[in-house]
């Protein structure tokens, strides 16, 4: 394997990650705090990267505090990722000074290190080499485990988001937020290659440690090349839920009788006007129409339907779908002349609303009609 060419993508990647993380920094369009702190990520991995490449390239400096302040850096991905994420998903986050105690093991490390001495830095032969001792691999499982509790805190975070759209929205695609979870889901596997990468030396393999580097760089580059691209594209329309909106029907008052006679009106709006063949149609507008407040009106569709406001409406599109394809006499029409006259934009959430509701796709329902 050329270590050579590995080494010039290395260098290539870590270049990129500071002039993505310097650009976002310096970005004044869209969030600026949101900026700040996916700027800061990329910086961070762009100098733990630069490390690595000087290291494959037996290239040793004496960088003293810096050294110590890198050690360390893996304890802040987990934080600035929570937090930031905080503030893509709810529009009232504020960062505050408590936000500061994330930091606490991270300097706390660091001043260890710092009392303690940084062991010198190691080329990558040296590294697969060496004898390391148990305090080396026990510190690095816990660095590990607490990176992925916050992942855990985000992914949670992110659960409780889409919740909240489905119960006020019809049309999710463009607000559901698939490039953060793809960009979550990218730096899970980064940081798994990442472990074991880091313990290599367990196996005293330079294969194993060549591949797993190999693998670290074309993750990392596609993380940059993808998730920031699908980030700053996000539309600005939609900025977030409020973080209250994750807390359901808390202190409602709505008796039996209310929601009975809520759910009635309901049905009489969707059965005389087919209020759900608007795209664009949302918990808001039917609940202007009911002159009901939204809260209440979600309550009453979860509560009567056993269904979001999401897949509520795209129930009864189906059911208005069904009914087109039975009673269609021109055999030209075509499914996606259909999608659309019911309401969906989207052909892939049009099939997986169709066979969630019948068993069957659009197109395996038409054939045994």
């Amino acid at each position: 394997m050329d270590l050579s060419l590995i080494s010039y993508l290395s260098f290539l990647i870590s270049f990129q990650l500071l002039f993505v993380g310097l650009f976002l920094i310096s970005n004044k369009k869209g969030n600026r705090r949101n900026n700040l702190l996916l700027g800061s990520i990329f910086i961070l991995m762009a100098w733990n990267m630069g490390d690595l490449t000087l290291q494959m390239n037996d290239v040793i400096l004496n960088w003293g505090f810096l050294q110590v302040i890198d050690s360390g850096f893996f304890l802040l991905y987990g934080p600035i990722i929570y937090i930031y994420a905080q503030g893509v998903i709810f529009k009232d986050f504020k960062l505050s000074k408590t936000h500061l105690l994330h930091l606490i093991p991270y300097l706390l490390l660091t001043l260890f290190l710092f009392v303690a001495g940084n062991p010198s830095p190691k080329t990558s032969a040296e590294f697969i080499s060496s004898d390391l001792p148990w305090q080396f691999y026990l510190g690095s499982i816990l660095i590990y485990l607490h990176f992925y509790v916050y992942m855990v805190m985000t992914y949670r975070s992110l659960w409780k988001y889409r919740q909240v759209i489905k119960n006020k929205y019809s049309q999710i695609e463009k607000i559901n937020l698939d490039w953060l979870s793809f960009a979550l889901n990218t730096f899970v596997l980064i940081t798994i290659i990442s472990f074991v990468h880091n313990f290599i030396p367990l196996a005293n393999n330079m294969t194993v440690f060549l591949i797993t580097l190999i693998l670290l760089l074309i993750f990392i580059f596609y993380f940059v090349n993808k998730v920031i691209l699908d980030a700053l594209r996000q539309p600005e329309i939609f900025s977030g839920i409020n973080q209250k909106e994750t807390s359901r029907y808390q202190g409602s008052k709505l008796t039996s009788s209310q929601i009975k006679e809520y759910k009635e009106r309901l049905i009489e709006l969707f059965n005389t006007e087919k209020t759900f063949l608007d795209p664009e149609v949302s918990l808001k507008d039917l609940s202007e129409k009911l002159s009901i407040s939204s809260k209440n009106l979600s309550q009453v569709i979860n509560q009567s339907f056993d269904k979001s406001f999401f897949d509520f409406i795209n129930s009864y599109r189906i059911k208005e779908a069904q009914h087109i394809f039975k009673e269609a006499k021109d055999d030209k029409m075509t499914v996606m002349e259909v999608m659309f006259d019911v309401g969906f934009n989207s052909k892939s959430s049009f099939n997986t609303a169709f066979k969630k509701e019948t068993g069957q796709t659009p197109t395996e329902f038409r054939k045994t009609i």
